[in-house]
């Protein structure tokens, strides 16, 4: 008996007037049924790489430097075979996922506070007690990166 695991990433950007733009990224991948049994740790390891995959992958295709709206992830394991009409009968187990900030936000993060002569390691440990911009959440990577705008800006 085998698991089917579909990780799937949907992201929408808005657009003046109304408009918008979106992307998504899906990956299924099935596994023999014994390998769920005492292996979780492998089992979260390539579920997380499929997200990672499928973001970079959308980030892509929206554009780095864009803000995203709307964003939705999910992930389903099932030990049934998918339908025609690509639905199984097990439900989504319903977590939120938290969004890491994106690569584009960590190198403006990097860019920004070197132009403004601000010790980086001491102000994501100040303000969000973490010691690396790849710890911070997307939004608060936007935050940092508006408050270290707002310091260039400043001097």
């Amino acid at each position: 008996m085998s698991t089917r695991i579909t990780v799937g990433l949907n992201r929408k950007r808005g657009q003046p007037d109304y408009g918008s733009h979106g992307a998504s990224c899906h990956i299924d991948f099935e596994i023999g049924g014994d390998s769920l049994s005492g292996q979780s740790d492998q089992l979260a390891v390539r579920i997380q790489e499929a997200y990672r995959l499928c973001r970079q992958e959308v980030e892509r295709e929206l554009g780095d430097d864009a803000p995203s709206a709307t964003p939705t992830s999910s992930h389903r394991v099932s030990n049934e075979a998918p339908r025609l009409n690509g639905h199984t009968s097990a439900k989504s187990n319903g977590q939120s996922r938290i969004r890491e900030a994106t690569d584009a936000q960590i190198r403006a993060i990097h860019a920004i506070a070197s132009k403004a002569n601000v010790h980086l390691a001491s102000q994501l440990q100040q303000e969000f007690a973490v010691s690396s911009p790849k710890q911070l959440t997307i939004r608060q990577a936007s935050e940092l990166i508006e408050s270290l705008k707002g310091r260039l800006e400043a001097s």
